[in-house]
């Protein structure tokens, strides 16, 4: 039971964090979310990491050797939490209205037949709830000369969750279930974990092809990265049949793993040993699991309006060496009776595969792989000068190689733009397309007053517009020293 409570606390509470590492589909820093989550060839200083290291050397001010994040005056913090699939709007209509009986109670809204295949409908591409919170909990670079490149050190943490509820899970509970009826739970998702990673990063500017780039810079980062716990379900192969009279036949084939820190005190259901550990949380855990990860990228100016952008980020693994658990099913059940006892004794052990679940040595994990490639174009050097102001505007293609928290197999494409009316404004907006989000419209302003910036925006600001049809809230913001 403690394990349960667990898991539900932290698909409930944790959030799916990602400072300074994209994947394909995530927050990253407050400036490109505001333009669209478009970073890989418009990125500057630290905003390249977790995007495109090669864009670190890059700064709005080439005087200043250093930039720092910390957590004063703001902290770089971006938040996401919602569904791909439920507004707000279906959500009131479904669980939200009510009325009152002749008793004088009130119920909950009955749902025609119609309501139901509304529903059931909703979830025909996946219901999956998702939250995402981004913090950086330090972050330093220093460029003591053009000959040596720029030198960055960051710590940040990534938490994460994602959850899928099966369509036969929901169609079983609106229309109940029939002879001959089979509800699939293939579809069920789940995913949750903390990493906290520790970045070492360089990058340099270099001569090559001098007749096509102006500059060419490469860079990469080396990540070390603990993890403080992991719970994921990685095959899902179970399903629910009425037969004839009533016969319910349960094929149930699953398999997951999590692994949590000794810190946590956390107890599986199938461990017997007298040995318990006393939870001691705190914000720095002993390890779950420890992995490497590697990002580098290239970007290059072709002339005064033209640059681009290529990089690879998250190309790592986690090894989950701590408390490893395996739990498994593979039986198939048949009821005919459900008030025979000998039919339904230890049914609840057998469904969830107690006697089957073990500690194992060690799981290994992923991190969200992705490319990233971009183009910007600077309007203002392109209309010579005709233009009030300066005015950015850029694009990318985002690809993830797995489907990690934070990464979709799903190709996202986005468009951005930055208006520097006067160089203590700015001005972002863009608009993502495809991926877990399938749409939004960033939104986001900066103030530069040399020594500091301060920045915010959401990736989602046409919610404001149409608030019941908003199906997740998000934003981020931040500062950063520069001296």
């Amino acid at each position: 039971m403690k394990t349960i409570l667990t898991t539900a606390t932290v698909l409930l509470f944790s959030f799916y964090t990602s400072a300074q590492s994209a994947g394909s589909v995530g927050i990253t820093d407050a400036r490109s979310v505001a333009m669209g989550k478009t970073y890989t060839a418009a990125s500057k200083g630290l905003g390249g990491l977790g995007t495109n290291p090669a864009t670190i050397l890059n700064r709005k001010d080439t005087t200043r050797n250093w930039e720092i994040i910390t957590v004063l005056p703001l902290p770089q913090l971006g938040m996401k939490v919602g569904t791909n699939f439920l507004s707000v709007d279906e959500f009131n209509y479904f669980f939200g209205e009510s009325s009152v009986n002749a008793d004088g109670k009130k119920v909950g809204k009955y749902l025609t037949a119609d309501d139901k295949t509304r529903l059931t409908n909703l979830f025909s591409d996946g219901g999956t709830f998702q939250t995402d919170l981004q913090v950086t909990l330090f972050a330093i670079s220093y460029k003591p000369s053009a000959a040596a490149g720029v030198y960055t050190l960051a710590i940040n943490d990534v938490f994460g969750s994602n959850v899928t509820f099966p369509k036969g899970l929901v169609e079983l509970l609106m229309n109940g279930n029939t002879p001959g009826d089979v509800f699939n739970f293939n579809d069920t998702k789940l995913q949750a974990w903390w990493l906290r990673k520790y970045s070492l990063s360089w990058a340099h500017g270099v001569k090559i092809l001098p007749k096509v780039f102006q500059d060419f810079n490469f860079g990469f980062s080396l990540n070390l990265v603990s993890g403080f716990f992991y719970v994921g379900l990685d095959k899902m192969n179970s399903q629910f049949t009425t037969g004839a009279h009533n016969a319910l036949t349960i094929k149930n084939d699953f398999m997951a793993h999590s692994s949590f820190s000794p810190d946590f005190g956390v107890e599986y259901s199938f461990d017997s040993s007298s040995t318990k550990t006393k939870a001691s949380p705190g914000p720095f855990p002993s390890p779950a699991g420890k992995g490497f990860g590697f990002d580098f990228g290239f970007w290059g100016k072709i002339n005064e309006v033209w640059s681009v952008g290529l990089s690879f980020t998250d190309l790592g693994s986690v090894n989950w060496k701590k408390n490893v658990a395996e739990f498994q099913a593979n039986s198939e059940v048949l009821i005919t009776n459900l008030s025979d006892t000998n039919q339904t004794k230890n049914l609840g052990d057998r469904l969830t595969g107690k006697n089957e679940s073990k500690f194992i040595d060690a799981i290994k994990t992923s991190l969200p792989s992705a490319m990233h490639v971009g183009v910007s174009f600077q309007l203002d050097k392109f209309l010579k000068g005709s233009f009030p102001g300066k005015m950015l505007v850029v694009a990318d293609y985002n690809q993830g190689f797995n489907d990690q928290l934070r990464n979709s197999k799903k190709p996202r494409l986005s468009l951005g733009t930055e208006w520097i009316p006067a160089n203590w404004f700015l001005f972002r907006t863009g608009f993502s397309f495809g991926g877990f989000d399938k749409f939004g419209w960033g939104c986001g302003i900066g103030l530069d007053f040399g020594l500091l910036e301060l920045n915010g925006g959401t990736p989602d600001f046409q919610y404001l517009f149409m608030p019941k049809s908003a199906k997740r809230v998000s934003f981020a913001f931040d500062s950063k020293w520069k001296f």
